[in-house]
C-alpha cells in the first residue's frame, strides 16, 4: 500500500470505545493512471437503526449506486458496492470526521483517505484552478535520477519572447503526488506555476516516482530517495537554455521543504530556497506535536492529549533502535498490547501498525531538517500558516529563528489564518481542505513572488 499523502495520517491511535458514528457525507479521492477521481459515499441509519448508503463517482456518472453491505464495528467499517465491485474497507482516525482504508475494485486497489463533508453536494468548487491556453510556452519533459534509478517526467512552462529566466523546481510533500501536488481536486502546483511563469520564471514541476508518468521504487524509497530525485531536477533545469545561470531556486511544500533544504546543502547550483509549511522539528518531534494538535482540533481532552504523546513517544524509541524488523515488530507489538489495556491486537489495529515499519517511516523519524538547515548558504524564504495542524506554525517558526544558520538572508512569514495547505481556513481541520474552494492563498503568492523577484535580480 502507498505511503499516505500526509504525515499526521501515520500517527496511531487505538480506540476502545463504543460504536463510533459513520452518518454524513463522505468524500475521498484515487488515483487512477495518473487522474484523481473524487469518490462519495453517503451513510446514515434508516428507521430500523440499520446502516444504509450510496456510492457516486461524480467526475464519472451522475447515478448514484446504493452500497450493499455495510458493516460497522467500533471505529472500523466494511462497505461493498455490488453494481461496481467495489469494496472499502477503513477505520475513523483520532479526528473522527477523517476515515483512513483502502478501496479495491477487480484488480485495481488504493490507500483512501475519506473526510466527512458537511453536504451531500458531490460538485467542487475549485475558484482558482488554470486552463489552457496559456499566454506561456508549456512543455512535458523528462529527466533521470541515475543515482537513484528513477525516471521523472515534469511540465516546464516559461514566458514566452525568448531569452534566459531565473527558474524554481517545485518539490511535492509526503507521499506520491502527481505534478500539479493534486489533492481532493485542488491542484496547488499547477496554480503557483502558471502565477510565477506570468512574473517571469521558467518552472519545472514532475510527477513523484510511482505515480503519473514517473517511475522508479516507492515502497522501499525514504525522503533521502526523494531528496535525489529534487536533485536531478535541478541539474536537469540548470541544462535548460531558457534558464538563468546562478538564478535557481527550489519551492517545497511540507516533506518537500525539507527536501529542499536537503538539496540546497549539497547543489551548488540552488541559488535560494522557499519553504512552505516546511517541518523544522526533528521527526519525532514533529509527528508527536503533530499528533497533539490534530487530536485538539478533534476535541480530546488535555489528560487524553498527554496519554496520547507518552504513548507515541514510546512507540517512535522503539522504532529509533538499531535492530532489525522482525525484533521492532514484536516489540511494537508488546508496546500496543499494553496501550490497549492488555488485550490481544486485533486485524484492524495490526493494519494500523504497518505503516510504522516502513523505510520511508523509520527514516523520517530520524531525519532532523536543522541539520540541513545549518549547510543551507543560500537565501531562505520559510513560510507557515497558523491553522496549520500538521506542521505548526508556533514551534517550528520558533526552532527556525533559534537555529544559528551559515545564511543571515532569511525571511520568515506566518500567515495567522492559514492551514497546512494554505487556504484560509476557519480550525484547520482536515475536512476544510475538501470543502474550501481556495486552493493557494494570493496573498502569500504575491509575497513569494516579492521574495524571488528580490532574490534574481
Amino acid at each position: 500500500m502507498k505511503k499516505i499523502l500526509y504525515l499526521f495520517l501515520i500517527c496511531l491511535h487505538f480506540s476502545c470505545a463504543d460504536a463510533q458514528s459513520f452518518d454524513g457525507s463522505w468524500k475521498g479521492e484515487v488515483s487512477v493512471s495518473g487522474q484523481k477521481l473524487l469518490l462519495v459515499f453517503n451513510l446514515q441509519k434508516d428507521s430500523a437503526n440499520n446502516w444504509v448508503g450510496t456510492f457516486e463517482s461524480p467526475m464519472q456518472t451522475s447515478l448514484k449506486f446504493p452500497v450493499d453491505m455495510i458493516k460497522t464495528n467500533k471505529d472500523s467499517i466494511s462497505m461493498e458496492v455490488k453494481a461496481i465491485g467495489l469494496f472499502y474497507r477503513g477505520y475513523l482516525d483520532r479526528d473522527k470526521d477523517v476515515m483512513k482504508g483502502a478501496m479495491k475494485q477487480g484488480s485495481f486497489e488504493s490507500a483512501m483517505i475519506l473526510v466527512r463533508s458537511e453536504s451531500e453536494q458531490s460538485g467542487l468548487s475549485r475558484k482558482q484552478d488554470v486552463f489552457p491556453p496559456y499566454d506561456y510556452i508549456e512543455q512535458e519533459i523528462s529527466f533521470q535520477n541515475v543515482k537513484g534509478n528513477a525516471s521523472l517526467v515534469g511540465t516546464l512552462t516559461y514566458p514566452k519572447g525568448g531569452g534566459s529566466f531565473p527558474a524554481v523546481v517545485l518539490v511535492n510533500g509526503s507521499g506520491q503526488q502527481n505534478r500539479d501536488s493534486e489533492v481532493f481536486g485542488h491542484r496547488p502546483f499547477k496554480i503557483l506555476a502558471d502565477h510565477l511563469t506570468k512574473k517571469g520564471f521558467a518552472v519545472l514541476r514532475y510527477d513523484d516516482r510511482g505515480i503519473g508518468k514517473s517511475k522508479g521504487e516507492v515502497n522501499l524509497a525514504t525522503t533521502i530517495d526523494f531528496a535525489s530525485d529534487a536533485n536531478a531536477a535541478v541539474d536537469f533545469l540548470s541544462k535548460q537554455q531558457m534558464v538563468k545561470t546562478g538564478k535557481i531556486g527550489v519551492i517545497g511544500h511540507s516533506e518537500g521543504a525539507l527536501i529542499a533544504e536537503m538539496v540546497a546543502a549539497e547543489n551548488s547550483k540552488v541559488n535560494y530556497i522557499a519553504l512552505l509549511s516546511g517541518p523544522v522539528l526533528k521527526g519525532d518531534s514533529l509527528l508527536i506535536l503533530q499528533s497533539y494538535a490534530l487530536g485538539k482540533v478533534a476535541g480530546l481532552s488535555e489528560p487524553a492529549l498527554e496519554l496520547n504523546k507518552a504513548n507515541n513517544r514510546k512507540l517512535y524509541d522503539i522504532l529509533l533502535r538499531d535492530e532489525p524488523p522482525k525484533i521492532l515488530s514484536e516489540l511494537l507489538e508488546k508496546e500496543l498490547i499494553r496501550q490497549n489495556n492488555g488485550n490481544v491486537l486485533t486485524s484492524d489495529m495490526r493494519i494500523k501498525l504497518s505503516p510504522m515499519l516502513m523505510p520511508w517511516f523509520k527514516t523520517f523519524l530520524r531525519i532532523d531538517p536543522s541539520y540541513y538547515l545549518k549547510q543551507v548558504n543560500a537565501p531562505i524564504f520559510a513560510s507557515f500558516g497558523g491553522k496549520d495542524i500538521q506542521v505548526p506554525a508556533n514551534e517550528n517558526i520558533y526552532a527556525l529563528q533559534r537555529l544559528r544558520l551559515n545564511t543571515t538572508d532569511v525571511t520568515i512569514k506566518d500567515y495567522p489564518n492559514l492551514n497546512h495547505l494554505f487556504q484560509n481556513a476557519r480550525t484547520g481541520k482536515i475536512e476544510e481542505y475538501f470543502e474550501n474552494s481556495e486552493s493557494f492563498n494570493e496573498q502569500l503568492m504575491d509575497d513569494l513572488t516579492k521574495w524571488l523577484k528580490l532574490k534574481t535580480k
